[in-house]
C-alpha cells in the first residue's frame, strides 16, 4: 500500500493535483516540499521504471503502464472454494484409503480383475526377488572390498616375512618373494572383479528393480482410473434415484426446479462419465499390452545380466586357481641342506561307501577311497555287542521291516537279516548295516 501511495503522490500527471492534497497528507508542509522537488522526483522515476536490471530501456514498462498478470487472474481461487477445503481433502484421503483396499469393487469384468489381480502377485514376486539380489550382492561387494584390502595387506606381509637382512638371499626368499607377487596380483584382480559387479551386475539389477517398481506404479495408475470412473457410475445412479423418486411422488410441479436441476447434474455427470470410461479403457488396453511386453524384455534383460556376470564369475575364478597354482612347486620343494623334514604332507581324505553283494544279501561299509578293495567281512565274523556294552565309537543301525502275513514272502532274509517270525515269537534281528 505504501508503494502505491508513492508512485500515486509522485506520479508526474498528479503533482499539481490540489484536490489530492487532504487525500494523501495531513502535513501541508510536506505536500509543499514534494511538489517543489517533484521535478526531480519525476526524472528519477522515469529512470527508475523505464530501465531494466541490465540497464537497457524499456518503454513498455513506463509509469504509464498497466500490467494484468492473466494467469493469476484466471487461476485466483474462488471465495466459495476456499471455503470447501477440508471437504476437498477429505474426499482425496477417501479415494486413498479406497485405492489401499484390496477387495475394492471396480467397474470391470471379472476376467480382468482376476488378470490385474494376479500381475500384481507377479509384479510383487519379482521385487521381493530382485531386490534380495540387490540387497545381498551389495553386501558380497562390501566384503570383497574388504577381502581385497585384507589380501593386499597379506601379499605384503609374505614379501617381508623373511626380514631385510643377510639371511634374505635364500630360497625362502624368494618363495617369500613370490608369494607377495602373487597375492598382490590377486588382490587386484578381486578389485577389479568388484568393479565390474557394480558396473555390469549391481546397476543392471537395480534398473531392474526400478522397472518393476515402474509396472506397480501403473497398475496403481490403471486402478485410480478405474475407481474414478466407478464413483462416476455411482453418481450418476444416484441422480437417478433421485429423479424416479420424484417421478413417482407425482408432484412434478412442485419439484420442477429441483428436477430440472438434477436433469442438468445428470448430463454433465453422463459426458463425464464417458469421458472416464473412454480413459479407463486406453489405460486398460496400453498397460495389457506393456505387460507382455515387460514379461519378455525383462526376462531377457535378467538373462544378458546373468550370462555376463556368470562368464566373468568364471574367468575370476580361473585366475584366482592359476595364480595360486604358480607357487605350488617353489613350495612343494624340499631345501635338504636346512630341513629335516622328510615326511609328506597328508592328503585329504575322502569317505566312500563299499557294497558287496551275495546270496544273504547286500553288505555296506563306509570307510577310506582306496584303503581296502575287499569287500566287508560277513554278518556272522562280526561281534555284536549288546545295547549296555556298546563302545561310543560304533553305531549299530537295525533295520526291522514288517510285512503283510499275505504278501506269501518271508522277506528279512533276502534283505541280508534273520527273520522276525519264529516259532518262540522272537521279535530281535541281526543288524544288516553298520557304520562306523
Amino acid at each position: 500500500m505504501d508503494r502505491f501511495l508513492q508512485r500515486v503522490i509522485h506520479h508526474p500527471e498528479l503533482v499539481d493535483a490540489p484536490c489530492l492534497l487532504a487525500f494523501f497528507t495531513a502535513n501541508p508542509t510536506d505536500w509543499i516540499g514534494a511538489k517543489e522537488n517533484s521535478a526531480n522526483d519525476k526524472d528519477a522515476l522515469l529512470k527508475e521504471n523505464t530501465t531494466n536490471e541490465n540497464g537497457e530501456d524499456d518503454f513498455g514498462n513506463g509509469l504509464d503502464t498497466i500490467h494484468i498478470d492473466a494467469h493469476a487472474a484466471m487461476h485466483t481461487p474462488d471465495p466459495k472454494e476456499k471455503k470447501n477445503v477440508m471437504r476437498r481433502w477429505f474426499s482425496e484421503k477417501r479415494t486413498q484409503w479406497a485405492l489401499k483396499n484390496e477387495n475394492l469393487a471396480l467397474e470391470e469384468t471379472p476376467a480382468e480383475t482376476k488378470k490385474f489381480a494376479d500381475v500384481k502377485t507377479y509384479a510383487s514376486h519379482l521385487e521381493v526377488c530382485v531386490r534380495i539380489l540387490s540387497e545381498d550382492y551389495k553386501e558380497i561387494l562390501s566384503s570383497n572390498a574388504v577381502l581385497a584390502e585384507k589380501t593386499g595387506t597379506m601379499g605384503a606381509s609374505f614379501a617381508q616375512l623373511w626380514g631385510e637382512h643377510e639371511l634374505s638371499s635364500t630360497n625362502s626368499s624368494n618363495i617369500y618373494q613370490n608369494l607377495g607377487k602373487v597375492w598382490a596380483n590377486v588382490s587386484e584382480r578381486i578389485k577389479n572383479h568388484v568393479s565390474f559387479g557394480e558396473r555390469y551386475f549391481q546397476n543392471p539389477i537395480d534398473d531392474l528393480v526400478m522397472d518393476v517398481l515402474a509396472l506397480q506404479d501403473a497398475l496403481a495408475c490403471r486402478k485410480e482410473a478405474v475407481y474414478a470412473y466407478t464413483k462416476l457410475s455411482k453418481q450418476g445412479q444416484n441422480i437417478n434415484k433421485q429423479l424416479d423418486k420424484i417421478r413417482m411422488a407425482g408432484n412434478m410441479v412442485s419439484q420442477q426446479d429441483k428436477y430440472y436441476k438434477l436433469e442438468t447434474e445428470l448430463r454433465h455427470c453422463d459426458n463425464k462419465i464417458a469421458e472416464s470410461r473412454n480413459h479407463s479403457d486406453l489405460v486398460t488396453t496400453r498397460l495389457e499390452r506393456d505387460i507382455e511386453r515387460f514379461r519378455v524384455e525383462w526376462h531377457e534383460r535378467m538373462r544378458h545380466v546373468l550370462e555376463v556376470f556368470h562368464k566373468q564369475q568364471v574367468e575370476y575364478l580361473q585366475s584366482q586357481v592359476n595364480e595360486f597354482s604358480s607357487v605350488l612347486p617353489a613350495l612343494s620343494s624340499l631345501d635338504s641342506t636346512r630341513s629335516d623334514l622328510t615326511e609328506k604332507l597328508p592328503e585329504p581324505e575322502q569317505l566312500g561307501i563299499n557294497m558287496s553283494i551275495g546270496s544273504s544279501g547286500t553288505k555296506v561299509s563306509v570307510g577310506l577311497v582306496g584303503a581296502s578293495d575287499s569287500s566287508p567281512p560277513p554278518a556272522a565274523e562280526i561281534p555284536v555287542k549288546l545295547d549296555g556294552d556298546a563302545s561310543p565309537n560304533l553305531q549299530a543301525i537295525s533295520l526291522n521291516s514288517s510285512f503283510s502275513s499275505d504278501d506269501g514272502f518271508d522277506a528279512a532274509p533276502a534283505m541280508g537279516g534273520e527273520s522276525t517270525v519264529s516259532d518262540e515269537t522272537d521279535t530281535s534281528s541281526q543288524p544288516i548295516v553298520k557304520s562306523v
